[in-house]
């Protein structure tokens, strides 16, 4: 295969290469310095195994051009449990970027989310980055959502992030407005 074709690869958390993987860890090194700190400073996962990670990336030959994982959580806003799979790690290497790469990959990860057995489809991300996942996923913006991320719920911490979601099962429908209620708590990914 040349250099320039580009193509989709997948991969479940213990199938991507070590050749990708490494690539996708140096550039989230740069990107995002603290999930690299502390104990974590020698860190060799891209996210926590228990999410059960998805790995969705553009690559050219054996180069990264852009990647996406889908992560799977439960998620418990007042009372109610559902099975929640979010995109997260999305990054396009500089030399691809303004090329669509993040949005197709978007686009697919809403898609093969659709088709799980998620009751919904979540995305949590900067006020700024609203537009661009909303645009390329179809979801809806939960604007009354607050997102608290911590280990323990009551040590969790508000974020300035906003919600995006998609109410998938007839279950997440019906409690849609749950989810402006009450802090939406997510565990760390790291």
């Amino acid at each position: 295969m040349s250099s320039e074709e580009v193509q989709l690869v997948e991969f479940d958390d213990g199938a991507l290469p070590p050749l990708l993987k490494y690539q996708v860890l140096s550039f989230l090194r740069i990107v995002w310095p603290d999930g690299f700190t502390g104990s974590l400073r020698h860190r060799d996962w891209i996210t926590n195994p228990e999410y059960d990670p998805h790995h969705m990336l553009y690559i050219a030959g054996d180069l990264v051009v852009s990647h996406l994982e889908v992560v799977h959580r439960d998620v418990t806003p007042e009372g109610v449990t559902y099975r929640a799979y979010a995109p997260t790690s999305v990054l396009t290497f500089p030399p691809f970027r303004r090329e669509g790469w993040a949005g197709k990959l978007v686009e697919k990860a809403s898609r093969w989310i659709e088709e799980s057995d998620a009751d919904l489809g979540l995305i949590c991300c900067e006020p700024e980055s609203q537009g661009f996942y909303a645009r390329n996923s179809g979801w809806d913006p939960v604007p009354e959502a607050r997102i608290v991320v911590g280990d323990d719920k009551t040590r969790a911490e508000l974020t300035p992030q906003v919600l995006l979601a998609c109410f998938l099962t007839e279950k997440s429908q019906q409690h849609r407005e749950t989810f402006g209620q009450a802090p939406l708590w997510l565990k760390d990914e790291l």
